[in-house]
């Protein structure tokens, strides 16, 4: 923690995050990009973790609690999260849906949106996209312009990303097939 105030904006490791970091704080908008697992992987937990050096040395009390900023010098203003999930439900991605809310909250950044496509591994076929995996690309990229054009995803185009493209039964007829 001393480390954090006396050299402000540097990380006490050294590794592949030096030449990611004067990125990111270049960067107006970070995606943020996971499969879920229980309920975020190592590696997001870990990047989350290291993001430490864009945060400015002192903390703040706002809405109820104690909170950092990132640092006001730096473009970041805002983070895109893309979850993708095995799972039937998209409500097994809302874990991971709220501890970036909650850090962008946290930092002083707005969550532009998360796009959250669960059992996604039903939009690729061997031969590439399916018919539906092609639709649901073209409505992801949609997605990004706005983010891009807007600074926010409308909920409808959200909304649009994660539609059912399988009935639920379905579904649980090949995960019982595959085991």
């Amino acid at each position: 923690m001393h480390r954090w105030y006396t050299t402000p904006g540097a990380c006490c490791i050294r590794d592949g995050m030096d030449g990611i970091v004067p990125k990111l704080k270049a960067a107006d908008t970070l995606v943020l990009a996971t499969p879920v697992h229980i309920p975020v992987t190592e590696r997001m937990q870990t990047f989350i973790d290291r993001l430490c050096p864009l945060i400015e040395p002192w903390l703040e009390f706002r809405a109820g609690r104690t909170r950092g900023r990132l640092r006001t010098d730096d473009a970041l203003r805002r983070f895109v999260l893309v979850v993708t999930g095995g799972w039937w439900e998209r409500g097994n991605c809302d874990t991971v849906v709220r501890i970036i809310a909650e850090l962008a909250a946290d930092s002083g950044v707005d969550l532009a949106g998360a796009r959250v496509r669960a059992y996604a591994f039903l939009i690729r076929s061997e031969d590439g996209p399916t018919a539906d995996g092609q639709a649901l690309l073209e409505v992801a990229k949609r997605a990004g312009r706005e983010s891009a054009d807007a600074g926010r995803m409308r909920p409808e185009t959200l909304a649009e990303v994660s539609r059912p493209i399988i009935a639920e039964q379905d579904l649980r007829r090949l995960y019982d097939a595959w085991v």
